[in-house]
């Protein structure tokens, strides 16, 4: 069995922590509370929060990943194109 012994002859004379040092330690706290709401409040809205895409944009956004595609595989490319008309045209459509 171990044991260990502490010497605590230096704490008993230790400075214990004034009012002072207890209101510096405050207002270090409450400059973080004011950074971290400020940060909170100037984030932009999320995604969730943003009035929804119309299937327009929605097909222009699919146009856009068709072009890219537009050289490395032509073929998937126009069926995107395909895909984003088929969209647009069926959001026009009367239910």
């Amino acid at each position: 069995m171990n044991s260990a012994t502490l010497h605590v002859s230096g704490l008993s004379t230790a400075q214990r922590p004034g009012v002072g040092d207890a209101l510096r330690g405050l207002a270090v706290a409450a400059k973080g509370v004011v950074v971290a709401l400020w940060a909170a409040v100037s984030q932009p809205a999320p995604a969730a929060l943003q009035a929804p895409l119309t299937a327009f944009e929605e097909a222009e956004n699919l146009r856009a990943i068709a072009f890219e595609w537009l050289q490395s595989d032509p073929e998937f490319a126009q069926d995107l194109y395909c895909a984003a008309d088929r969209h647009e045209l069926a959001s026009r459509r009367p239910s």
